[in-house]
């Protein structure tokens, strides 16, 4: 709420019962049990199949942060944003920005996971899956666009993914409850120096994280 976001801005998917200061979650049934890493596409397909999501929405990892007040989704082509690790192609999936009429292309890479159970037991994750359909010449590769780092800067290598991004950083990937996690995104140990937790961000940590406050 402190960036802006209304209670009906936030939707949470999950498989069992959940509440927090008036938002309630969306049960989602369509469950991946092959491999857990990989359900936030069925979860994003369920919801926009039962009507729930009908706009364009970023979806992002618990672990995901806003770090700057004028995050808007961003113009790119195709369906589905995301943004590469730089040191690597693979896209990190902890934030992507996905269209309202992107459900053809999530339909497909539902089927893809069902349709190959024992590749999904291979991989660690759905990033390994995004990858495989981005660069496996399918015919939803082109509807999956690499956008600017400034959308996804994650603690991996963080100073490659920083210094390969526009400024400003719009979305960060850290642990608050890790002190090391959140050194790297403080100023403490980047090589830059530069502290990207602003106070905004450091009011809500201190308030809901025990570890950072008692940290920092």
């Amino acid at each position: 709420m402190e960036r802006g976001w209304e209670k009906e801005d936030i939707i949470i998917g999950t498989n069992f019962d959940f509440e927090y200061r008036g938002i309630k979650n969306k049960l989602l049934t369509d469950i991946c049990k092959t491999n857990p890493f990989c359900n936030k596409f069925y979860g994003m397909l369920e919801l926009i199949n039962q009507g729930i999501l009908d706009d364009d929405f970023w979806f992002h990892d618990q672990d995901a942060w806003q770090l700057h007040d004028d995050l808007n989704f961003p113009e790119f082509v195709g369906e589905i944003g995301g943004c590469a690790y730089v040191f690597t192609s693979e896209w990190n999936t902890c934030s992507l920005f996905v269209k309202k009429t992107a459900v053809n292309i999530l339909e497909f890479i539902v089927k893809f996971m069902k349709m190959n159970p024992d590749y999904l037991e291979s991989v660690q994750s759905d990033e390994h899956v995004i990858s495989t359909l981005r660069h496996g010449k399918t015919e939803i590769d082109e509807y999956l666009s690499t956008i600017n780092n400034q959308y996804n800067v994650g603690r991996t290598k963080m100073e490659y993914r920083y210094n390969a991004a526009d400024k400003p950083i719009f979305v960060g990937g850290f642990v608050p409850s890790i002190p090391d996690s959140v050194r790297v995104f403080n100023g403490e140990n980047n090589d830059m120096k530069i502290n990207l937790i602003d106070k905004i961000l450091d009011n809500v940590f201190r308030k809901h994280f025990k570890e950072y406050k008692d940290n920092f």
